[in-house]
């Protein structure tokens, strides 16, 4: 849409719809939109005489520009990774960061998606045995991950932030588990939270394809290992 008078000032464009007379060029359905669409912006303006312009920013609260909401407004629409903060500023090593990224996202290679993609997959969970395999079932609703929660944690002294009976969300455990600690005790608790998951998973593997038998007490020395002396 091109327009004539660009010098015209906006109090004198709106008097009597002069602006549409200023707009120049083929009149296409793209344009004729256009038109329309302003014309039903500019239908609600009314103009005050005796007050000045002045320029407000509508991402802020208080209307003046910030470099922080103007950053915050390049995400807007889009799809917020919660956990980002947890995973990536713990003390874990890189692979298991990685790791947890691909739970978040729901990307592991359970026995649902497994069943989801037509591959041949465990009829139960490997390690209890009771129901059908999904991430959040692995890592804190399944009998033998909220066991090896509580005796992990307990080695810390944080055992009031198990998983308990009605936990059924990993994501959502650990994000409160996280919120009632804080510090370096927060961020020491991502990071066991994070090296238990990874080494459960690995543990896990170990029985589908070595045919090891499901053990508590193998998962916590592995972690503790890697919390003193790292992968």
């Amino acid at each position: 849409m091109a327009v004539k008078a660009r010098k015209r000032k906006v109090s004198d464009a709106l008097d009597n719809r002069k602006w549409v007379s200023d707009i120049r060029g083929a009149l296409t359905v793209t344009v004729l939109i256009e038109y329309i669409h302003l014309w039903e912006l500019l239908s609600t303006v009314v103009l005050q005489q005796d007050v000045e312009d002045s320029h407000v920013w509508q991402l802020s609260t208080c209307g003046q520009y910030t470099t922080r909401s103007a950053y915050k407004a390049l995400f807007i629409g889009a799809v917020q990774f919660k956990p980002w903060e947890r995973i990536w500023k713990s003390w874990a090593p890189g692979k298991c960061k990685f790791f947890m990224w691909t739970v978040a996202r729901d990307r592991c290679w359970t026995t649902d998606q497994l069943a989801r993609k037509g591959l041949p997959h465990p009829a139960t969970c490997p390690l209890c045995d009771q129901t059908q395999e999904t991430i959040d079932h692995l890592l804190v609703s399944c009998v033998f991950a909220r066991q090896m929660w509580f005796t992990m944690l307990q080695k810390f002294g944080q055992q009031v932030l198990a998983p308990g009976l009605d936990e059924e969300s990993f994501e959502d455990w650990w994000a409160n588990a996280s919120e009632r600690v804080a510090g370096q005790v927060q961020k020491g608790l991502n990071s066991i939270i994070i090296l238990g998951a990874w080494n459960l998973w690995n543990h896990r593997n170990c029985c589908v394809f070595d045919g090891a038998s499901p053990s508590i007490t193998s998962i916590i020395a592995t972690t503790l290992k890697i919390c003193i002396y790292g992968l």
